[in-house]
C-alpha cells in the first residue's frame, strides 16, 4: 500500500493546508491496527519514499502520522520552520490533548541550527511532545518504521515520561550520547540486551544494527572508550 510521494517541510508544502486542522479531520483512524496513518498533507514528503517495512494507508487525521491508536506525530524540517515560524506551533494546537505519546519528528535540513533548534525545542516543551532530531530523510522514515514496528514492544514514552525499569534507564544513558536518538536506543538494547555487552561492542558488532552508520558507530565506540581527560 505504499505509495511514492514528495514532501512538505519545504516551501513546496501545501500553502492551501491552513495552519489548524481542516474540518473533517479526525483524531483517530479505525485502521491503526494494520497500518501507519498517514494524513495526505504528507503526500508531498520524500520522507514517504523510504518507508518501506510498514504498510501505510492515507486518512484525514489532525496530526501528521498515527502510528498506534494513541500514538501522534508531527513532522518539521527546520528549513520550512525558518520559512514559517508559525506553522509548527498551529499544528502543535490542533492536537489538544488526545493522544498517549505525542511526538515530533525534526529533519535537520539547516547549517546553523542553534536559532531554530532552540525555537523547536522549546515549543516541543510547552506543547508536551518528545523532540526527536533526524539528519537525513532515511533516518525520519526509519524512526517512524521503529515506533511503528515496536509500538506495542515499547512503551517508555508516556505522556514524555520515563518509567523506571531497566531497560528504560538504559534508554535515557543512551540518549545523552551525540547523535543517539530514541529509536536507535530501542534497536540497540534489543540487539544487545544487556548494558554490559552494548559497551563491550565493537564496530562489526555495531553496524548490524538498522540505522547505525559511521558516525554513529564512532560516536558510541569513544563514548565508552576514550579516556576523560
Amino acid at each position: 500500500m505504499n505509495s511514492n510521494h514528495s514532501q512538505p517541510g519545504t516551501e513546496r508544502e501545501n500553502r492551501s493546508n491552513a495552519d489548524e486542522a481542516p474540518r473533517g479531520d479526525t483524531f483517530f483512524d479505525p485502521n491503526t491496527e494494520q497500518y501507519l496513518v498517514i494524513s495526505p498533507r504528507q503526500k508531498l514528503n520524500p520522507v514517504l519514499k523510504k518507508i518501506n517495512r510498514v504498510r501505510y494507508k492515507f486518512s484525514n487525521i489532525i496530526p501528521d502520522f498515527l502510528i498506534g491508536k494513541n500514538n501522534a506525530c508531527l513532522f518539521i524540517s527546520m528549513k520550512y520552520h525558518r520559512l514559517r515560524s508559525n506553522y509548527l506551533k498551529a499544528r502543535m494546537e490542533t492536537l489538544s490533548n488526545k493522544y498517549n505519546n505525542r511526538i515530533l519528528l525534526c529533519l535537520v535540513d539547516i547549517e546553523n541550527i542553534e536559532n531554530s533548534l532552540g525555537e523547536i525545542n522549546q515549543l516541543a516543551f510547552c506543547f508536551n511532545m518528545t523532540l526527536i532530531l533526524c539528519w537525513s530523510i532515511e533516518e525520519c522514515a526509519r524512526v517512524i518504521e521503529d515506533f511503528k514496528i515496536y509500538e506495542k514492544k515499547v512503551s517508555y514514552i508516556k505522556n514524555n515520561k520515563l518509567t523506571s525499569t531497566h531497560a528504560e534507564k538504559i534508554h535515557e544513558l543512551l540518549k545523552k550520547i551525540r547523535y543517539i536518538n530514541s529509536s536507535d536506543c530501542v534497536t540497540i538494547t534489543n540487539k544487545f540486551k544487556s548494558f554490559k555487552n552494548i559497551v563491550m561492542a565493537n564496530k562489526d558488532d555495531l553496524i548490524s544494527c538498522s540505522g547505525l552508520g559511521n558516525t554513529k558507530i564512532q560516536s558510541l565506540i569513544s563514548a565508552f572508550n576514550d579516556p576523560f581527560f
